[in-house]
């Protein structure tokens, strides 16, 4: 029931978006062309702030992160979900937000148990892209994911301004809600397996 509730609230926010952004995105723009913008905005962010231009980094990385809800949200409200999208954008999602842990530093503890996860989930991801395409079925992203990128875009957001303006009630806030983006992770990665072993046993699939 839970479930049921949380896919009828994305029905509703992608109504939403589509009512105020996708209106003015042409039809011959496609979500994976989105996800493209969001990779090439990737190695503009962590240039950014390398070179210490926080407040350009923080820009960047917002319109970078929106393109997520830009493109899932296209693909299913304009019937174009493809398997190289269901690939495509969780990767997408993960570089950017590796990169810009990556580039603030492992000062903070949490920042090195984001990577660390990270790093296993792009693994995860290109495995189970090479798996999934074998039984001819990508598994797209789930809510649980959805929820855990929205936490994560704002615990990072957060971090990087209270980075630039110094205030370290801003950073303790960006940790908490790292933490709980952390735990919605998991379980999004449970979910996952979970649709993969059921796609699995319901198809009767060999995989010897």
């Amino acid at each position: 029931m839970q479930t049921k509730n949380l896919l009828n609230t994305q029905k509703t926010l992608d109504s939403l978006i589509d009512k105020i952004f996708l209106r003015f995105i042409p039809s011959s723009v496609r979500p994976n062309q989105v996800t493209v913008v969001r990779l090439i905005l990737t190695p503009v962010v962590y240039w950014l702030l390398t070179t210490h231009q926080f407040g350009l980094a923080l820009i960047v990385f917002i319109i970078a992160i929106s393109t997520d809800f830009i493109d899932g949200a296209m693909a299913r409200t304009r019937g174009q979900i493809t398997d190289l999208g269901k690939v495509l954008d969780p990767i997408a999602d993960k570089l950017l937000i590796m990169t810009v842990l990556v580039s603030i530093g492992f000062k903070y503890f949490i920042v090195k148990i984001m990577v660390v996860f990270i790093v296993f989930e792009l693994c995860a991801v290109l495995l189970g892209s090479i798996f999934s395409f074998a039984i001819g079925k990508p598994i797209g992203a789930n809510v649980f994911g959805k929820i855990k990128l929205i936490l994560q875009g704002f615990g990072v957001g957060f971090l990087m301004l209270g980075i630039l303006v110094g205030n370290h009630f801003l950073i303790r806030t960006s940790s908490d809600v790292l933490y709980i983006a952390l735990f919605f992770a998991i379980i999004a990665s449970l979910e996952t397996a979970r649709r993969k072993i059921t796609y699995i046993s319901k198809h009767k699939i060999n995989l010897l």
